[in-house]
């Protein structure tokens, strides 16, 4: 399904799980290298950005744990981005561009926004959910951690490693933003201006912030397991001292229990 969007003299056009006739159709009428909108039908498994023409096509996976419509942990987003246009295509709905959309229909009924690229626009809500990801995982971190002190050491065994696998995988899926937003304020200025540059810059502050929101939370879970193992040896050390006594106590007992009972002169 294709959505077109107007707003502040730019142009979204939106690819909802796009068919072979809708992106053959956009080829012809924005002129799109035939390569580019082979990999708009199909998911991409690596996330990369590079320059074509007058456009820079950009391929990002978006961490989804918490608010997500499919099964996997990620869903990916391509943008075709240009001086007064993007383009995106995605297979999955996502809840960030669904917002942002709406966001625009009403700034535009309030004729007020800003003058910038819809991509920075795009990616401001995006970084917005994944913000929200990260506030529930540290939310799931304290109930971790207050369970751990009531007791539950066994239970949270397996739930510390969901969380920390949860954490590696978001991390492994944000990391490459990085080197796709260094190329896009490196070719960005030269294609778009200084403008486009500066805006890049403060996209790669976000990354960078919420990076180490991530390895921040990966320590902390770190921590957890290794309090939650020593709390849970302790305890285990504890009852094996328990049976230990009892043993020794009931060694002799049987001992001499074995004694009279044998069948002797």
């Amino acid at each position: 399904m294709i959505t077109t969007r107007s707003f502040m003299d730019q142009t979204w056009i939106d690819l909802n799980s796009p068919t072979k006739e809708e992106v053959d159709s956009l080829v012809l009428v924005q002129n799109i290298n035939p390569i580019i909108a082979k990999d708009l039908l199909t998911p991409t498994p690596s996330q990369y950005a590079e320059e074509e023409d007058g456009l820079i096509y950009a391929v990002l996976h978006i961490p989804a744990f918490k608010h997500s419509h499919s099964s996997g942990d990620a869903q990916e987003i391509d943008f075709l981005i240009s001086q007064d246009s993007v383009i995106t295509a995605r297979y999955d709905s996502i809840d960030s561009l669904h917002y942002f959309s709406k966001q625009i229909e009403v700034n535009e009924i309030l004729n007020k926004g800003e003058n910038s690229n819809l991509f920075f626009g795009m990616m401001k809500e995006i970084y917005k959910s994944m913000a929200d990801e990260l506030s529930y995982m540290e939310d799931w971190m304290k109930e971790i951690e207050k369970n751990i002190f009531a007791g539950r050491e066994k239970e949270m065994v397996f739930t510390i490693s969901s969380a920390g696998r949860n954490l590696l995988n978001f991390k492994r899926i944000v990391d490459p933003h990085g080197n796709v937003f260094e190329f896009l304020k490196e070719k960005g200025r030269v294609k778009f201006g200084e403008k486009f540059e500066a805006e890049a810059k403060s996209l790669i502050e976000e990354w960078r912030h919420t990076m180490r929101r991530v390895n921040n939370q990966i320590e902390l879970v770190n921590e957890l397991r290794e309090t939650n193992n020593s709390m849970l040896s302790t305890k285990q050390n504890e009852i094996m001292k328990v049976l230990t006594i009892m043993a020794f106590v009931t060694f002799p007992l049987s001992l001499i229990a074995s004694i009279f009972g044998m069948n002797t002169n």
